[in-house]
């Protein structure tokens, strides 16, 4: 008999992120949140569709998303770089609409939560469906599943606002079941 594989996949030495939601759990996650809480659900809708950080996501104003073109500027990313991020039609529509109803200013975070008020609500949804959620949870979730959709990792680099590719290789880290899969066909 074989001895089992080893729970993580490494390219060098980089930390273990096997821990990333599938997209039912986000689903869950998202759903949970739609019945519970508007703000929530698009907050959550935003950390999952562009992977920004829990302060990146703090600091999203209306000035700085376009519209028209579904991108969002964000202005203070870590290391205080600036990057654009994508997101869908849906998410831009339902911005569009929270922004107008909350009477939301130019100059007025989105969402007026601190970031650990933005990480204890991804942690309530995460409880209600039984994994441990957290803001960064998303962000690893929206890269992994960005690789395994076949995007390259230096498109995933900049999406994310990484300096170097060493820092965007950890998302080529797996599960064992996703490995298992693409084996198995």
């Amino acid at each position: 008999m074989a001895p089992p594989l080893p729970k993580i996949y490494l390219l060098g030495n980089v930390e273990n992120i096997t821990d990333y939601l599938d997209r039912e759990q986000v689903n869950s996650m998202l759903d949970a949140a739609m019945i519970a809480s508007r703000r929530d659900y698009l907050l959550l809708q935003v950390l999952w569709r562009t992977g920004v950080r829990v302060s990146e996501l703090a600091n999203i104003r209306p000035r700085d998303i376009e519209w028209a073109n579904q991108v969002v500027n964000i202005a203070k990313g870590k290391g205080g770089k600036q990057r654009r991020v994508l997101l869908d039609e849906k998410t831009v529509q339902m911005l569009s609409n929270y922004v107008s109803s909350q009477n939301i200013g130019e100059e007025q975070p989105v969402f007026d939560l601190k970031r650990r008020q933005i990480g204890n609500i991804v942690k309530k949804y995460g409880k209600m469906i039984g994994v441990d959620g957290h803001p960064h949870t998303f962000s690893h979730s929206f890269a992994i599943h960005l690789v395994r959709s076949g995007m390259d990792l230096r498109r995933v680099q900049l999406l994310l606002g990484h300096s170097t590719l060493n820092m965007t290789q950890i998302y080529l880290q797996f599960k064992d079941d996703d490995i298992r899969e693409v084996y198995q066909r």
